[in-house]
């Protein structure tokens, strides 16, 4: 037998980790770095387990309480809970992915805003297996949205309060002669500009309600709005938006998909066409580029850049 070669030390070799394992550590690594909770919950074993962050987003201790789904699901808003326990169960019908926004009370009583990505994870004869939750805390983000809600009311009312008409008032029957509405001489002449009309196809109301507040502080746009890709289509045909808006994770399609179908709509072949969109990654604003889209908004959404595109969009159109 041989002996060792004196002044080395025989040490066993490193166990080489396959391409899923290191695709999990590479994702808890980028989860730690961006503050997403994650949420397991192992159906077969029944089972639930947060990473590190999903613990102070929830305000749980690691040492307290055992962790279960009934747990956790304690831990929901109230009014939220029955749309989080038909999401779940829609995964378990058909495997795909749901983003949604809900509430949570903490148990030191404090209420935070979650948003959501939930998908299932299958077997090998394809029966989910596991879901996933992937979770970041935006009360902050919704404070600052509630804010330029408030401010975009604000501006609104101002705005209806400060012109001369609202504090003119006449003198006798005749006066209304004396000071004709903004809009005579266009009318007069035949030729008024018609306001711009904007389709924004959007699943989360809050966003939407957001959306519609700023936009109704232009006088020069007209805006309707559909919760879904097939009842946005349905405007899109009958109403012949110039502007459409889309969000990429629709509940029945991709805004992708969406965009495809109506180019194919009569006056819809060339309309501007925007991404409204919390996925910032490049490849997702590539696709959407290369789809057709004119521009890319990142949510939350920049007002001033969607105000200078609808005047781009304006000067370089004949709104009759």
């Amino acid at each position: 037998m041989n002996e060792p070669v004196k002044g080395f030390r025989h040490t066993a070799p490193e166990p080489e980790f396959g391409l899923a394992e290191a695709q999990r550590r590479m994702q808890r690594q980028l989860m730690a770095s961006t503050g997403v909770a994650q949420s397991v919950f192992n159906i077969v074993k029944q089972e639930l387990s947060w990473n590190p962050r999903a613990y102070e987003i929830f305000g749980v201790s690691a040492a307290g309480a055992a962790l279960t789904l009934d747990f956790a699901m304690g831990l929901v808003y109230p009014d939220d809970l029955d749309m989080l326990i038909s999401a779940r169960e829609q995964l378990r019908r058909s495997p795909g992915a749901i983003e949604l926004d809900y509430r949570i009370i903490r148990p030191d009583g404090e209420l935070v805003e979650i948003h959501s990505l939930l998908f299932s994870e299958l077997d090998g004869q394809g029966r989910p297996l596991l879901f996933v939750e992937l979770a970041l805390d935006v009360t902050e983000r919704k404070r600052l949205e509630t804010a330029l809600i408030q401010s975009a009311r604000l501006c609104r009312v101002l705005d209806q309060v400060s012109t001369d008409i609202y504090w003119e008032q006449p003198d006798d029957e005749d006066a209304s002669d004396t000071h004709p509405s903004p809009l005579a001489p266009a009318q007069a002449s035949g030729d008024e500009l018609r306001k711009m009309r904007v389709l924004y196809v959007e699943d989360n109301m809050y966003n939407l309600m957001l959306f519609d507040d700023v936009m109704r502080t232009r006088d020069d746009v007209e805006m309707r709005m559909a919760q879904n890709g097939a009842q946005g289509f349905e405007v899109a045909a009958s109403w012949q938006p110039d502007v459409l808006v889309l969000d990429g994770r629709l509940p029945d399609m991709h805004g992708i998909d969406l965009l495809q179908r109506m180019r194919a709509l009569p006056g819809l072949e060339n309309t501007p066409a925007f991404m409204c969109s919390a996925d910032s990654l490049p490849e997702h604003k590539i696709l959407a580029e290369q789809a057709g889209f004119t521009g890319y908004w990142t949510k939350p959404v920049d007002f001033d850049k969607v105000f200078d595109e609808l005047d781009r969009i304006a000067a370089g159109s004949a709104l009759r």
